[in-house]
């Protein structure tokens, strides 16, 4: 299994928001105007992995900038186990993640060398989970993203052809991240949703047993996506509305057996939804660095392509395509993506207040905005 060698030697990594030129000086750290330390500066080895991240945490601070302000708030969202062939490389680690490590070797604050944390062979996943059967793990009430290196990732994921898509993936994995790091999020996920006795696995397989249900959501998401290609306002009104109506037939139909089978959809749309919403915000960056930056370099890696993938991110083409499509197995993110697409389209501001109040779903902020828009109709 391929993976890179790890140097001891060390450099600062400072990200910026313009430019994608990630070398090997040594940096100092840099001062803002108001005398506080620019948030960004890390202390990292002078390594393919870390180059990687830098790149990545700085792709994050445009899309702070430009996609959802907040998610690059934090100097980081806390502690990456970035799984490099037999060494688990911890970034950015803290004192939980410390204490529940059987063995490490730390080099700085921000960086610790451990011996593979498991023997599972695929990662790429925010992990964290509120059974105290997991109590030990340093994963327990604790979000910790973990994934695996580019080389390790394309062993399971063909498509992943190069660092750029890898990013996205890690992108989608940080903004779960910063979801549970909201403390209204993370509340409602450990407090309501853990303690549910469904969850999206029970959809999940509502999808693959019922033909009928998956029909349904797949019509759901085609009145979704023709509401976003209609340029005629009273018919893209008319489409989403019939969306919220087959929305609402499907859950009378499927919730009378099924108690909380809204409830878990609400709460996977928009943890989904907006992982998936950021990865799209992500790739739309490096289609605007591919245009209009200067020729970057990620020094040394072989897998970095420039952005060249991303020269035009066209949802109907067939690399992206997935991000629309509602398979069994997805749906809901699909549907999240689309419904925030839709919300963007229509100048509604959700963002400010999803992740703060997670018990009001998605289709809401839709539905009442049909709803004004029909009383002020009506005056």
């Amino acid at each position: 299994m391929p993976h890179h060698s790890l140097k001891t030697s060390f450099i600062y990594f400072v990200s910026t928001l313009c430019i994608f030129l990630i070398s090997c000086e040594t940096r100092t750290t840099k001062k803002e105007d108001s005398g506080q330390e620019m948030k960004n500066t890390f202390n990292l080895p002078d390594s393919l992995s870390a180059r990687r991240l830098t790149l990545v945490l700085a792709l994050r601070d445009t899309l702070g900038a430009n996609a959802w302000e907040g998610f690059n708030k934090k100097r980081v969202e806390g502690t990456f186990n970035y799984f490099n062939g037999t060494h688990s490389e911890i970034f950015f680690p803290d004192s939980l993640t410390l204490a529940k490590l059987d063995t490490f070797k730390k080099y700085s604050e921000d960086y610790v060398l451990s011996p593979r944390t498991d023997t599972i062979p695929y990662h790429f996943e925010l992990m964290i989970s509120f059974d105290p059967a997991d109590s030990a793990k340093y994963y327990y009430e604790h979000p910790v993203q973990q994934f695996l290196s580019v080389e390790e990732t394309r062993q399971f994921i063909p498509s992943v052809t190069s660092t750029e898509w890898w990013t996205t993936m890690v992108i989608h994995e940080m903004f779960h991240h910063y979801q549970y790091n909201t403390p209204a999020f993370g509340a409602y996920a450990r407090s309501v949703i853990g303690n549910l006795p469904i969850d999206i696995r029970n959809l999940i397989e509502l999808c693959q047993t019922d033909t009928t249900f998956l029909e349904m959501i797949r019509k759901e998401n085609d009145l979704l996506l023709g509401a976003l290609a209609e340029n005629n306002d009273d018919q893209k009104i008319a489409l989403l509305r019939e969306y919220l109506s087959n929305r609402e037939k499907r859950i009378s139909k499927y919730g009378k057996d099924r108690e909380f089978l809204e409830q878990v959809e609400n709460y996977y749309v928009i943890q989904e939804g907006g992982a998936r919403y950021l990865e799209y915000q992500a790739m739309k960056a490096m289609e605007d660095m591919y245009r209009n930056q200067p020729e970057p370099i990620l020094e040394n890696d072989t897998l970095f392509r420039g952005f060249e993938e991303f020269r035009e991110v066209d949802l109907t083409r067939e690399e992206f395509s997935y991000l629309t499509y509602a398979d069994p197995y997805t749906y809901h993110y699909a549907i999240g993506f689309n419904l925030m697409r839709v919300l963007d389209a229509l100048n509604i501001d959700y963002r400010q207040n999803l992740l703060h109040h997670p018990e009001v779903p998605l289709h809401q902020y839709l539905k009442t905005y049909l709803d004004s828009a029909t009383q002020a109709g009506s005056q």
